[in-house]
This record gives C-alpha cells, sequence and structure tokens, in this order.
C-alpha cells in the first residue's frame, strides 16, 4: 500500500508540473507574442516620412547571382512625406519591411529596365505595401513596355486580391489599392524628362546605355535642394553624367569586368561553353567601380555609392575587391550593403550613412 501511495503522490506531482510547465509555456509564448507585436509596430519607421531631408535606403545591392547577404535591385527614396522604390528585386521587399520602412506610404515604383532581378518583386512590393495601409492606386514608371510588365504582373495578383478582399472585407483592404497604374517614360538621350512633381520632390527619368537591353533609364530625384541620382543598369553613360551634374549623390551600379572575365575563361577550360559565354556577355553592359567615379568626376558629384555589386563577394573582401582601384582622392566612395539608410539634410551639404 506504502508503495501505491508512493506511486500516487509522484504521479500527482508529475501531472502538477507538467500542467505549471504547460501553464508557463503558453504564458511564455503570450509574453513573446505582445512583444512581438509592440515591437512590430512600434518599429515601423514613421519618422523618415515626418523628415524635411531627402533620405535613401538600399533595400537590395546584389545581382541575379544568390548572395544570403543581399538581396536584388532595389533603392528606396523617402521624401515628402511617402517613399518611392526604384526597382524591386526579388528580395527586397523583406529588407524593407524588417529595417521598418513606412511602406503603407509607397507613392510610386520606378522601374529602371525589365531584366528579372529588377521587376521579380512588384507583386510583393503592391501586395504587402496595400496590407500595411496603402490606400491608393500604385503607380508604376518605366520605359515604354511598363504596361506590358504590369499588366502581366496584375493578371498574375488578380485572383490573390480577390482571396484577400472576400476574406478580410473592404473596410481593411481598400478596393481602389488593387489599382496599378502604368506610366511610360522618356528613353531618348539628352537632358532628363520630368516625369513626377509632389510636394516638393521632382522625378527626372533619362536614359542610361545598357545595350543590347533597350530601352533602359536611371532617375534624379531633387528635393529640398538636395539631389540623388540612381543609375540603374548601364554601361559607363555620357547621358548618365550629363544629368548627374551637381548632384549631391550618385548611387551607381558596378561590376568587376576583370575578375568576371576570368570567372568566365576558367568556365571555359572547365568545358562549359554555354555558361561561360553568358558571363563573358555581361561584362560589355555595366560599370567598372573605376569607370563609376570616372563618371561621378565627370558630373561633379563628391559621394558615390556602390550598389548592384557583380560578383557577390562576402564580407570585407567584397569592401577590397570593389575599391582597390580607386583613387580615394577622386570622390567618397561607399560600398552599399542592404538595410543602409543615407540622409541627405536640407540646407546642408552633408550625408549622413547609417
Amino acid at each position: 500500500m506504502k508503495h501505491r501511495s508512493r506511486i500516487a503522490v509522484v504521479s500527482r506531482i508529475g501531472f502538477l508540473l507538467a500542467l505549471f510547465f504547460v501553464v508557463g509555456c503558453d504564458r511564455l509564448v503570450d509574453g513573446m507574442m505582445q512583444r512581438g507585436i509592440k515591437q512590430r509596430t512600434e518599429s515601423v519607421r514613421t519618422d523618415l516620412l515626418e523628415d524635411d531631408a531627402l533620405n535613401v535606403f538600399l533595400c537590395g545591392t546584389g545581382a541575379p547571382l544568390p548572395d544570403a547577404s543581399t538581396a536584388a535591385a532595389c533603392t528606396l527614396v523617402i521624401a515628402g512625406g511617402q517613399i518611392y522604390v526604384v526597382d524591386v528585386g526579388p528580395g527586397s521587399q523583406e529588407v524593407a519591411q524588417i529595417a521598418g520602412m513606412p511602406t503603407a506610404a509607397l507613392g510610386g515604383v520606378f522601374l529602371t529596365h525589365f531584366h528579372s532581378d529588377h521587376i521579380g518583386e512588384l507583386g510583393e512590393w503592391a501586395m504587402q505595401s496595400w496590407v500595411a495601409g496603402r490606400d491608393q492606386p500604385l503607380d508604376v514608371y518605366g520605359p515604354p513596355g511598363v504596361d506590358r510588365v504590369v499588366t502581366g504582373f496584375k493578371q498574375a495578383y488578380r485572383q490573390d486580391d480577390a482571396y484577400r478582399i472576400a476574406h478580410h472585407g473592404t473596410d481593411n483592404l481598400a478596393v481602389a489599392a488593387t489599382e496599378w497604374r502604368p506610366h511610360t517614360v522618356s528613353a531618348v538621350d539628352g537632358p532628363g524628362k520630368t516625369i513626377l512633381e509632389r510636394k516638393g520632390l521632382v522625378v527626372t527619368a533619362f536614359a542610361v546605355d545598357h545595350r543590347p537591353v533597350e530601352p533602359a533609364v536611371g532617375y534624379r530625384f531633387d528635393f529640398k535642394g538636395r539631389s540623388v541620382v540612381i543609375s540603374g543598369d548601364t554601361d559607363q553613360s555620357t547621358n548618365l553624367e550629363l544629368n548627374a551634374r551637381g548632384a549631391d549623390l550618385l548611387i551607381h551600379e558596378v561590376l568587376l569586368k576583370e575578375l568576371v572575365g576570368r570567372m568566365s575563361d576558367v568556365l571555359g577550360e572547365a568545358d562549359q561553353p554555354r555558361l561561360q559565354k553568358l558571363s563573358g556577355d555581361v561584362i560589355d553592359y555595366h560599370t567598372s567601380p573605376s569607370e563609376a567615379v570616372q563618371s561621378a568626376n565627370q558630373a561633379g558629384v563628391d559621394t558615390v555609392v556602390f550598389t548592384h555589386l557583380v560578383p557577390p563577394v562576402p564580407g570585407l573582401l567584397r569592401s577590397w575587391l570593389f575599391t582597390r582601384d580607386i583613387d580615394p582622392e577622386d570622390v567618397a566612395v561607399v560600398v552599399g550593403e542592404d538595410g543602409m539608410l543615407i540622409r541627405l539634410p536640407e540646407g546642408s551639404r552633408e550625408i549622413e550613412i547609417n
């Protein structure tokens, strides 16, 4: 009997401990959820919308080649209470969300050209900004052909829109925001064309040289006396230099031509002729770091940020490889990283990089 009694006591204690553990775990999970939700809601950088500075956020500094540390091409410009995204490469939306970018205030998407690593997340930028609270139609700007890109993505996402509206209701997801409006911009050499003026922000589009990919454009954003130029994909371009004159900041794509050329040769030696040609073909329609610095000098731009870094290189080696052939006295050079925030205060020549 004593043995059975001891077993009963142990069983009760075990039951109570298990009950305490389960209840404790539930409370722990509840606490984690509360903290996570609080952190998520409080981490949205709405302060950037109220800032009189021109802010630039790098949401993708990578390229088509896989790299766990970078998303594909994407740059955010924040001005006049709204955000504008230039190119929407795969992975870029997550980078922006994790950093707390206020995507509900998305005022437009600007596509430089239609390679997959520049348009791949158009649908996700539209959908996620809608879920975040965007309640107006989405304007999408790009060179001739942008209407086909927008129509195709919209067709792919139309059913998803219907599911979400039916499930969550129009009080929570504005129907107007499901409209995507394409705007064709000029892609002709010469002075750029103004394509948007809003709350003190002026956006200009100009042609760049990404042949045989045509058309391709870059964009200039001017706001309260500060300016940033975003190259898109291009070989060294005199037209970009013309349209970047006097800008504060140039965000320019770069490719290590010598290194990619060696990669192509090695692939040939390894009896991989198809991959050899694919890798070799990209050299002549991108810009090397030294050429990007030359363009900045020609345009009178004091600071250049490298983006669309090809090939992907890890850690400290990346900075060394992309800057080793550059004279540091030419211009200030920054090797861009996903999540980098750049602030250009009004009434100043300062550039603050976080």
